[in-house]
């Protein structure tokens, strides 16, 4: 074990100011960041990044100068790449002109316009600014238009008291929560057509009482979905419940027009954010024309909503969806990502599986004992960050557009250096002793 204790312990990053503004945060900042999905606790501690200056392309600059390719994707917004031409040409286009206006802009239209022209069950379009308002604003537009107020749920929507679910893990606090609200809300598993946790079962409980069903399209870890959508599908309007769709994350990724484009089983809402504007905060409730007229009637609206920096970068950024090989482009190098560090961790016995889709997929290690694939996932960014590379804790692994086939190359010659690392610490039992980071959390996870 001695080549492999030199090995991991001869090129730590420097990071002195990252931790020395991580120091004034907490301090500053409830939980000392304002996404928790960002908390140095979840990524390698000590031994990563915590603060980036700037970006461009794939690649980021961290306050201390350390250069890296980047997979994390800000978290699935940039598709794109970072200060991606087209799109900050148009932002620095409108900010000539203002940024928001005592009446309504053009770009609402346009930009409504080309989401339209893009997803399948858009006939009108509603904006707001971030993932969960549209989740929580198409939750009401269904129950405006019903009549009820039961949500059945799949999966995490956001952080806003609408979503006080029983079917949330205990790494999302309840706390300052309602009660009340979890009467309000069942939650079905994902996959499951037989069970009493399952959709048809859930719906049969409360017949007639259900406004909506609401869920993720997609499992991130699986590639199957057509069948349980159509069911879904089926059991929405047997039920005469609005079917939306959670493509904050799929939407402008899987497809051009998203999961829902993808399976061919077209929802009533969806709901977009992340990749619609790369990077930008924007999002959006889409639908049905008749569904969607009940927006009117409901209360939802925002001051930014018409925010003109955002829409502009969305105009450009959809632009690019529809003229360039994106999506083709981000699932060819998932792929080639996907396949060869699974072929490399084989190489050397690690047991390390990627998996799930190729735009945006998960990766495990499946040793028996917990607390190994902890410390061995820790030990995997920390070692893949001194090299570079930089890996969300489990993924999702985001590609982008500006990746390109060198980047892939790249990275899997640094699995190379790194995989035979974690695989000798497993075989030596000394992982432990290899970490210069904290003890890790095992990170925001949205079930």
């Amino acid at each position: 074990m001695t080549e492999v204790l030199r090995r991991t312990t001869t090129k730590n990053l420097a990071l002195a100011k990252s931790a020395t503004l991580y120091n004034e945060a907490i301090k500053l900042i409830p939980a000392g960041s304002p996404t928790l999905s960002k908390k140095p606790e979840y990524f390698a501690m000590g031994a990563f990044p915590m603060y980036i200056q700037r970006g461009q392309g794939c690649r980021v600059w961290d306050v201390d100068g350390n250069e890296y390719l980047d997979y994390i994707g800000s978290l699935g917004p940039i598709t794109l790449g970072y200060c991606y031409p087209r799109v900050d040409d148009a932002i620095k286009e409108q900010l000539k002109n203002g940024t928001i206006f005592s009446l309504m802009h053009p770009l609402e239209v346009e930009t409504a316009k080309a989401i339209t022209d893009m997803v399948p069950c858009a006939d009108m379009v509603r904006f707001v600014k971030t993932g969960a308002e549209s989740t929580s604003a198409a939750v009401r537009i269904a129950r405006a238009y019903t009549g009820k107020d039961l949500i059945v749920n799949w999966g995490y929507h956001g952080w806003l008291d609408t979503w006080r679910c029983e079917g949330l893990k205990d790494t999302v606090s309840a706390n300052g929560l309602p009660g009340v609200m979890k009467s309000l809300i069942k939650s079905f598993m994902y996959g499951d057509t037989s069970s009493d946790s399952s959709l048809e079962a859930v719906l049969n409980r409360n017949k007639g009482n259900v406004a909506c069903i609401i869920m993720e399209p997609l499992l991130y870890e699986s590639t199957e979905c057509c069948d349980f959508l159509q069911w879904a599908r089926d059991l929405a309007d047997e039920h005469d419940a609005v079917l939306i769709y959670d493509e904050i994350v799929t939407g402008f990724r899987i497809a051009n027009g998203g999961a829902q484009e993808y399976s061919g089983v077209i929802p009533d809402i969806a709901c977009f954010a992340k990749g619609i504007s790369n990077g930008m905060p924007l999002a959006a409730v889409a639908g049905r024309r008749e569904i969607m007229e009940a927006t009117a009637n409901a209360g939802i609206s925002s001051t930014y909503g018409g925010e003109t920096l955002s829409l502009a970068a969305s105009v450009a950024t959809l632009s690019e969806y529809r003229e360039k090989d994106v999506i083709d482009h981000i699932w060819d190098l998932g792929s080639k990502l996907s396949v060869g560090m699974n072929s490399i961790a084989n190489q050397y016995g690690l047991q390390l599986s990627v998996k799930g889709w190729p735009p945006m997929s998960m990766y495990e290690f499946q040793y028996e004992d917990d607390v190994v694939n902890e410390d061995l996932m820790t030990l995997f960014l920390q070692e893949m960050a001194k090299q570079g590379i930089l890996f969300r804790r489990g993924g999702l692994i985001m590609m982008t557009y500006s990746h390109q086939e060198e980047d892939i190359s790249f990275t899997l010659d640094k699995c190379r250096e790194v995989f035979p690392i974690l695989a000798d610490a497993y075989a030596g039992n000394s992982i432990s002793e290899l970490l210069q980071a904290g003890k890790a959390q095992a990170g925001f996870r949205k079930f």
